[in-house]
């Protein structure tokens, strides 16, 4: 049997100050027998100092101790390219890593021998996608109050209030998607009083997600002309897909964007690759520059949306995703089966392993990712 032990890095992505877990979650590994190694000041940033680390029995260490001490390594986010060096065979890396649009990163995991996970692609018997559940929602919540902040007219916006006030016509918001970040995105705003659309593909889960929702929630197949009527009553619109990647079809047109109201805004937390489903959006932004305009509509596009509470956004996924990283630690430590885990497996034994991964390989390799 394998040594039983994990390790806990540092985020060292600019602007990142999340960790994987926090300490009651590291409790439950220990008392299940796992040796915890945390890097030094791994959860300060989130309000989680190292001694409270050290007081439910982790080892607090340094980043080349983290690293080799265990062969089950656990962060928040992809490794950068100065992080490369320390993958080796043996090695069980599991992140939130997108790695269906990071070929670098994906072959520098290949090459080492080490195997790779993508939690968000961690998927159970029942087919859904847990762990990201969290983060998801976080996004979609941001989302609704980047946009009513930025709906101000000092901030070039329309001047909309986003929140029901007698006298005043109700906002409308418009989410396309339905899972947690449309959720998240659906229930805040109608919480504030905005009138909300959600647009879908599939009726069955569209009518789940419907029966869950308050009265100022209506869900609509996503159907052109009612999805073309919506957009142009927008005052805000979210983009809330799944995936969005560079054979995805345009729903949101630049033609279409054109016609909105000025200064509305649109929040894409899909955050996928090429043009996807909205290709008036050029470039991603940041939390420094959050919004640019085109068309006299505001956009946004920030990657790690939830890094911005890193609080809320550890708490969160800590109590979700433990019991995940505990499965995985099984599987390498233990020979234990684990389906969730090995469903989100990206590269094992010297080959990619995915299919999402491998799909935009095949992509990339056929020139269509750079053609878009």
């Amino acid at each position: 049997m394998r040594d039983k032990a994990i390790s806990i890095l540092k985020e060292r992505r600019s602007g990142e100050k999340r960790v994987i877990l926090l300490p009651d979650a590291v409790r439950e590994f220990a008392i299940r027998g796992y040796r915890v190694f945390v890097e030094h000041d791994a959860g300060l940033l989130a309000g989680f100092p190292d001694d409270q680390y050290a007081a439910v029995g982790a080892e607090v260490v340094d980043c080349d101790t983290a690293w080799t001490r265990s062969n089950v390594i656990f962060k928040y986010k992809a490794p950068g390219p100065d992080e490369y060096r320390r993958f080796r065979p043996g090695m069980h890396l599991a992140s939130f890593m997108h790695a269906e649009g990071n070929f670098q990163l994906v072959e520098a995991m290949r090459a080492s021998g080490m195997s790779g996970y993508a939690l968000e692609f961690f998927r159970s018997d029942a087919g859904d996608y847990p762990v990201p559940v969290s983060d998801n929602e976080i996004s979609g919540k941001l989302a609704i109050l980047h946009a009513a902040y930025h709906l101000q007219s000092h901030m070039g916006g329309s001047g909309t209030l986003l929140a029901d006030v007698p006298g005043s016509a109700r906002p409308k918001v418009v989410v396309i998607g339905y899972g947690n970040a449309g959720g998240g995105a659906a229930r805040l705003a109608a919480a504030m009083g905005a009138d909300v659309t959600v647009f879908g593909t599939r009726w069955e889960g569209l009518r789940r997600f419907m029966a869950g929702m308050p009265a100022n929630v209506r869900c609509l197949i996503n159907e052109p002309s009612a999805f073309e009527a919506a957009i142009l009553e927008a005052d805000v619109v979210v983009g809330a897909i799944l995936i969005s990647t560079y054979d995805t079809p345009t729903m949101l047109s630049d033609e279409l964007v054109s016609r909105m109201k000025p200064g509305s805004v649109i929040v894409d937390v899909t955050c996928g690759y090429g043009k996807g489903y909205m290709p008036s959006f050029s470039r991603l932004t940041t939390y420094d520059d959050p919004f640019y305009v085109r068309h006299g509509i505001l956009h946004c596009k920030i990657d790690a949306m939830p890094a911005s509470v890193p609080l809320t956004a550890a708490q969160a996924t800590s109590a979700n995703v433990w019991r995940y990283l505990l499965g995985l630690a099984q599987a390498a430590c233990e020979g234990q089966a684990d389906i969730a885990s090995s469903n989100g497996c990206v590269v094992t034994e010297g080959r990619v392993s995915h299919p999402e991964v491998l799909r935009h390989i095949a992509m990339h390799e056929g020139g269509l990712a750079d053609a878009v």
